[in-house]
């Protein structure tokens, strides 16, 4: 892991420029951003917001205009430390006592549109042992309270973020009036700068758009024992991601290869609406990026119970992203987690098969199978385990995790034998431990061929053939050309190597490649169809030194040892030697 990186962005803290004044034994209230708290006389609250959310007139231009970022707001206050065995005279006591634990921290607030809640403290001053809880208030009523967990080894590696926060996960409370918060310590120890964060996610077009009217990543579904589709997935433009959140997530942004999968659950709410669905992704992601200092979000997708998949991490669907949500497991590993708490709850049907579904893409996409285990960072786990198998935590909860060998199961059935004409041209050529490595990205099927990158190379299947590229000039240049999405198209022929160089031809052109003349690309024309017939690169005119160009009388390449003109009144080519 890289010792580097990009400075976190400043915080900043904005604090209140005027106070009501307070008699003399009572409790301190502060309204800022729609938040207001009950604290004891003695507290200081500094509260911060990020910028206001847009106007409904902006709002709605924008949802007219497609998907665009939510800018969540975010208010934080602190959570007031409490003497163990005086509680604040201005605030009753409602709080559950906890056999073997006293209360040291408490605040009560009020939330106007802040649909998600958590609380933070620095980093390593939590005891072991800290219980939270939280209730809240709805239409005049408490709800019971409820433990939010806590999960020390949760996010990224300690030894990368350092400036981070601990803190709980976050809940979502839907519309609730306000919130309390309790904190228990076996050793009376209380967490520094303890923060409760309340967070307005915003309203996305998606929010209101029926999931058969929202174009997802993919509509395509895979029948089991066949080439395993991507399924269903909301993009982060379309669940209203602010790119603008975090900052650069440390190196390296990616993985080389994908292993295996470990399941999670948010511990959130279980009750949550389809609509509020999306609105729940972005009130975790403000909360890893604002609230807990994280780059980005922690999880590289998320499920929520009717079955929808949401993108988590930024850096491509199909990459291997390295998330934060299994501490020194991060690279090469894939973070699913399940919306809701499943140490209480019981994941949906259809959130099973849905996650089945993904698995079984991500998994069959890489040639991996659904059992066998993976060494990541000296450690052995099985390809699809839970957050538990790696870190000390009761996630992904205990109706999860004891359905993970069905699961395993499930993603067996659903791969079946199925083998594709790369993987089996792979396969043939030594596989992982041959010169080509394991799989970096998996199989793609677009444009009536396919395609898959190895750490060692790449390979395409079009037209009955499969065509095997090795790292190199030639293929370099035909990804930063597009590659199968920019003018060439799918390659016809492998690398070949003229005079030392290399050359490879492609449905629409050629690329040419030596270290005198560099890489040129020669898209099909008259001019290159002759260069072919003279024998291309080994021709007398050797290799190209720029591409065909537009002249006012039609067209014209230049090569080391002469050119190729072509005459648009005559139709006449003329080849040129020097």
């Amino acid at each position: 892991m890289s010792a580097s990186r990009e400075p976190q962005s400043a915080r900043s803290i904005v604090r209140p420029s005027r106070l009501a004044s307070i008699a003399a034994g009572s409790a301190l209230v502060l309204t800022v951003g729609g938040l207001a708290a009950a604290v004891g006389q003695a507290d200081v609250v500094t509260p911060r917001s990020t910028p206001a959310l847009p106007s409904r007139a902006a709002q709605a231009a924008r949802q007219a205009a497609g998907p665009t970022p939510v800018a969540p707001k975010v208010t934080e206050m602190p959570v007031a430390s409490v003497a163990a065995t005086k509680f604040p005279a201005n605030v009753a006591r409602t709080a559950p006592d906890q056999r073997g634990s006293e209360l040291v921290a408490h605040v009560r607030a009020r939330v106007h549109q802040a649909s998600v809640v958590g609380v933070t403290w620095s980093r390593g001053t939590a005891p072991d042992g800290l219980v939270v809880q939280v209730r809240a208030l709805r239409s005049g009523s408490w709800s019971d309270w409820k433990d939010v967990h806590v999960d020390p080894g949760e996010g990224p590696s300690a030894d990368e973020e350092t400036t981070v926060r601990d803190g709980t996960e976050p809940i979502w409370i839907g519309a609730a009036e306000s919130v309390e918060v309790a904190a228990y310590s076996p050793d009376k120890t209380v967490p520094q700068q303890m923060r409760l964060q309340a967070i307005d996610p915003g309203t996305a077009p998606y929010d209101t758009a029926p999931p058969s009217q929202t174009t997802t990543a993919t509509t395509t579904a895979s029948k089991a024992g066949a080439f395993p589709a991507m399924p269903n997935i909301v993009t982060r433009s379309q669940w209203g991601a602010d790119e603008s959140l975090g900052d650069r997530c440390w190196a390296p942004r990616l993985g080389s290869a994908f292993k295996m999968v470990f399941v999670h659950h948010t511990v959130g709410s279980n009750t949550y609406s389809r609509s509020e669905s999306a609105a729940v992704v972005r009130g975790i992601y403000a909360y890893h990026t604002e609230s807990r200092g994280w780059c980005d979000i922690g999880y590289n997708f998320l499920v929520d119970r009717y079955g929808t998949v949401f993108e988590g991490r930024g850096g491509g669907i199909r990459q291997p992203v390295r998330g934060a949500h299994a501490g020194d497991y991060n690279t090469d590993t894939t973070g699913i987690s399940l919306m809701g708490n499943f140490e209480t709850g019981y994941p949906t049907a259809a959130m099973k098969s849905s996650l089945v579904r993904l698995i079984a893409w991500r998994m069959g996409t890489a040639y991996r199978n659904a059992y066998g285990g993976a060494i990541v960072e000296g450690s052995w786990f099985r390809r699809i385990s839970g957050h538990r198998d790696a870190m000390s935590t009761a996630c992904p909860g205990e109706h999860v995790y004891s359905w993970l060998p069905r699961l395993r199961e499930r993603v067996a059935d659903q791969l079946g034998s199925y083998q594709s004409k790369i993987e089996q041209e792979w396969v043939d050529r030594g596989g992982p431990k041959s010169s080509w490595g394991p799989v970096r990205i998996g199989e793609q099927h677009e444009h009536h061929g396919g395609h898959t990158t190895f750490d060692g190379g790449r390979m395409y299947r079009f037209d009955h053939e499969t065509l095997a590229f090795r790292r190199g000039p030639v293929l370099t240049r035909f990804v930063r050309s597009g590659e199968i999405d920019g003018d060439l198209g799918y390659p016809v022929s492998e690398t070949r190597t003229p005079r030392n160089g290399e050359a490879a031809d492609f449905e629409h052109g050629s690329i040419y490649w030596s270290i005198s003349s560099r890489s040129h690309i020669l898209k099909s024309s008259a001019i290159m169809k002759r260069y072919r017939a003279l024998g291309g690169a080994t021709s007398d005119l050797a290799f190209p030194t720029s591409p065909v160009l537009t002249t006012t009388s039609g067209a014209k390449a230049n090569f080391q040892h002469g050119t190729i003109t072509f005459d648009k009144s005559s139709k006449r080519l003329t080849v040129t030697y020097e």
